[in-house]
């Protein structure tokens, strides 16, 4: 499904907005802006859906509906089993989406971008890792998606920053910059988290598991965004390491909030394109 383009008057003053207004043209028309919404998905035994509820929809701008009562029409799951039999089921959502100035110029192209189908994972309290200092002199913030590799006792064996979306627009040697201090930041604290094992599923037996884990720089005093309103940054390029090979780290990209975990392959299996 083509994205729903949306002519709308608050989407187009979040991309252009004054925190990212001033900068290299060329670094701009890269920004975007997310909204990240939570709910559940009703899945039939076949795998088709049959309705869905979003958290607070209230809040939520009209477009979230349009583009998921669209989506879902389409949707197809891998059937769930219970007892060898699919059964139908509800299921825990979060889906990101993703607006963007279009390329005419003419309104902003609006699409899911990503979703995550089931609960996020519990595990102990991370560590945040420590804010460049540099970069919070100059009042730059971002997030950085990092990926670990975490062996049977729970401690992490290798760490990626799979991706680094920044809330500045600087040269692109300054946002290359501002990416690697994140990335390696990120990655240096993740090296000393601990996590609490699979106890149960399809993955108890693994000789590692892959975990995702936002991690948001943002300064004291600062929550982020409010549930149900469009947040803006630059989009960094996708990263991968050796070891994610063995699970499709495409899925649910970034369809988890931070604060959250997701341990890659887990949750309901999509079969069709998250767009419909």
């Amino acid at each position: 499904m083509k994205s729903l383009r949306t002519i709308v008057s608050l989407a187009l003053a979040l991309l252009v907005g004054s925190a990212l207004a001033a900068g290299p043209a060329a670094v701009r028309k890269q920004v975007e802006s997310t909204l990240l919404v939570t709910g559940t998905v009703d899945i039939e035994p076949d795998g088709s859906v049959s309705g869905y509820t979003l958290d607070r929809s209230g809040e939520l701008p009209p477009v979230v509906n349009e583009l998921l009562d669209r989506a879902t029409s389409g949707w197809k799951f891998e059937p769930i089993l219970v007892a060898g039999k699919p059964v139908p089921a509800r299921t825990a959502m979060s889906i990101r989406l993703v607006a963007k100035r279009a390329a005419d110029g003419e309104g902003i192209d609006v699409r899911i971008a990503a979703g995550h189908f089931g609960k996020p994972d519990a595990s102990r309290p991370l560590q945040p890792p420590v804010y460049p200092m540099d970069a919070a002199r100059a009042g730059v913030g971002g997030t950085v998606y990092v990926v670990v590799r975490v062996g049977r006792n729970g401690n992490v064996e290798d760490a990626i920053a799979e991706q680094v979306n920044l809330k500045v627009i600087d040269s692109e040697a300054g946002m290359d910059r501002w990416r690697r201090m994140f990335a390696q930041a990120a990655v240096r604290g993740a090296s000393a988290w601990t996590f609490d094992p699979a106890t149960s599923g399809d993955e108890i037996d693994a000789p590692f598991w892959l975990v995702r884990v936002p991690v948001d720089f943002v300064f004291r005093g600062d929550r982020g965004p409010k549930y149900g309103t469009w947040e803006s940054y630059v989009p960094g390029p996708r990263q991968s390491a050796p070891w994610m090979d063995s699970v499709d780290a495409s899925l649910g990209a970034d369809a988890v909030a931070a604060g959250s975990i997701q341990f890659l392959g887990t949750g309901r299996k999509l079969l069709t394109p998250i767009s419909g």
